[in-house]
This record gives structure tokens, C-alpha cells and sequence, in this order.
């Protein structure tokens, strides 16, 4: 299979992707997976929807704007169960609400980034023109940490991992709710309705391995940031190892938050939370509005949960001995 993974980088928010490679669940699966980066979802989105990948991992934008665009995509399995992008500024900031941006500097790692849309689409739906607020773009990593300490930019619009980052740098940071999107989805696995209906056995095992990979990296997330370090030593980066684990563990941590370990439902894609994301795009003119159930499946999630959690929790364990 040729995965499509819409990320720019390998990192730690991304585990669990490394750890179903690492840790030979593929393997177990019958399946041999092909991974390949792309800068953005939409990008993502359109290597499957091309046949040039088999799948994907995207958040939710692409396919339900693709929706009207005969992508003939569909979700098949959840990875981000809640919306990924938020609003923030440095704690004791002059802006209390999304009103106060304003004349104010947003940074956002691209203007093309869809945490650059999630700002304009906040801003239009309480009552600002999307023009009103400068978005300034500042990468990630150190430039992102340097334009935030610098004073650069008066808030924020990245997704949940980024923002784990900078606390990690030592910055605190105050949400600007943003209702519209309280307890939306956030996005995950996608193939073409063609692929689905013809190999629906495949992207249950697919599913099956990654589930394996969440609850592995839930019992043991140490070993979880090893198997990225392992499998893409650029990531380890240059701080001191015990620094470097713990905050690599907190960002994985962010990305296990709600998953559904505990009733055995991981995969699981919520209806109500994915028709929340649509009616927020909709109501900011990005589509127009249809039932969720047009873009995604939800019948193959108990399969995927189809194994033993302790036998996996078990060599999560081992791996620390």
C-alpha cells in the first residue's frame, strides 16, 4: 500500500505512525505500507483521489470540500478525534476574544496552512473581514519559537501539537475560543469509495495495525518516541536526552488524548463530532452543506479494535526491559 501522510516533517505527533512501522504491526497484518510526506491535506488529497497513493491521512478540510468536486473521497477510520486548530495568544495579552485581533499580527506556519484558513474563517464568523488581522507566517520549530518570544506576532493559529511545542519552549499561551468548532472532528484515514467497497478487507487490517500501534504507545510512550528516533533520527533533535524524551512524550500525549482505549473503540469516527466540522465550514461558504455520512464510513472500527489490547500492552512493556 503507498500511505499518504499530510505533514511537512516527521515529529513527535506522529508516533504512533512510527511505531506501527517499528514495532512490526504492518507486518502482522499481511500488509506492506509505503510512506510518503506531503506538505499540506489538500496535497494528501490529491494523490489519493489521483491513484497516486492508496491512502491518507488528512484533516477534514480537503474531502468535505472535495465533496463538491467529485474527489470521491471518504474517511474510513479517525485519528484526530477532535478539532486540531485552535486560536491563542501569550498569556497576559491585550486580546481577550477574537474581536481584540483587530489590526493585530497572527502567525500561522504558511499562509497557504490550514490553520491560516481556520483563522480567516474565525474572523468571518464573528463579524471581521478576513483582512482585518495581518497573518504572518513563522515556520515551526525555533523560527516559530523566536517570532513568538520576539514579540513578532500577537497570536496564534496552529494546531495542537504545535502548540504542545511551544509550551514546551517554555511559553504559556491563553486559548480564544472559538465555539464553532467546539467538539468538531478533526479528520483521519481516507481512501476513494472505489477502493473502500473493493478492499475493504485491507483498510480493516490497515486500521487494525494502527490501533495497535495507539494502544502500544499509550502503555509505553517512551518506547513509542524511541521507535521515531529510530526510525527517523532527525527528529531526536539537540537537547539533552531526558529533556528531549519528556517533551516528545508530551506531544505524543496530546495525540492520544480521547482516542477510545478505554471502551475499545479506537478508529471510531462520531457523527455528531463530523457533521460540528462541516456545519463550520459550511456557515464560513468553504461547502455547502450535506450529511456527513457522504464522506466517511464507520463500519469497519470494530474490526479494527479485533485483537488482544493486553498482548500489545505487554510488549509495550517488554520494550522498557
Amino acid at each position: 500500500m503507498k500511505f499518504a501522510m499530510a505533514s511537512p516533517s516527521w515529529n513527535a505527533g506522529f508516533a504512533v505512525m512510527a511505531v506501527v512501522e517499528a514495532e512490526g504491526f504492518y507486518e502482522q497484518e499481511g500488509l506492506k505500507v509505503t510512506t510518503n510526506l506531503f506538505p499540506s491535506a489538500t496535497q494528501a488529497a490529491q494523490q489519493v483521489a489521483a491513484g497516486g497513493a492508496d491512502l491518507g491521512l488528512m484533516t477534514v478540510e480537503p474531502v468535505a470540500i472535495g465533496h463538491d468536486k467529485d474527489l470521491n473521497l471518504a474517511y474510513f477510520s479517525s485519528y484526530w478525534p477532535k478539532w486540531i486548530y485552535s486560536l491563542e495568544v501569550p498569556a497576559g495579552s491585550a486580546v481577550k476574544s477574537i474581536a481584540d485581533l483587530k489590526g493585530k499580527k497572527i502567525g500561522v506556519t504558511a499562509v497557504a496552512s490550514s490553520g491560516a484558513t481556520f483563522a480567516r474563517t474565525a474572523m468571518k464568523l464573528n463579524g471581521m473581514g478576513e483582512n482585518d488581522a495581518s497573518l504572518v507566517p513563522i515556520g515551526a520549530g525555533a523560527q516559530q519559537i523566536n517570532a513568538i518570544k520576539s514579540g513578532q506576532v500577537d497570536a496564534l493559529a496552529l494546531w495542537d501539537i504545535q502548540y504542545q511545542a511551544v509550551k514546551n519552549a517554555g511559553i504559556t499561551l491563553t486559548p480564544l475560543p472559538v465555539n464553532e468548532t467546539a467538539d468538531a472532528w478533526g479528520g483521519g484515514f481516507a481512501a476513494t469509495r472505489k477502493n473502500l467497497d473493493a478492499k475493504k478487507d485491507v483498510h480493516e487490517r490497515f486500521g487494525r495495525a494502527v490501533a495497535k500501534a495507539f494502544v502500544f504507545a499509550q502503555a509505553n510512550p517512551e518506547a513509542a518516541i524511541r521507535d521515531l528516533w529510530k526510525l527517523h533520527p532527525e527528529t531526536r533533535g539537540s537537547d539533552p536526552e531526558e529533556k528531549a524524551l519528556a517533551d516528545g512524550i508530551k506531544v505524543l500525549q496530546v495525540r492520544l488524548a480521547g482516542q477510545g482505549f478505554d471502551d475499545k473503540t479506537l478508529g471510531r469516527i462520531d457523527d455528531a463530532a463530523f457533521t460540528r466540522s462541516i456545519d463550520f465550514m459550511a456557515s464560513a461558504g468553504l461547502v455547502k452543506k450535506f450529511p456527513a455520512k457522504e464522506v466517511y464510513t464507520d463500519v469497519m472500527f470494530k474490526a479494527f479494535n479485533d485483537f488482544s489490547y493486553d498482548d500489545i500492552r505487554q510488549k509495550a512493556k517488554d520494550a522498557a526491559r
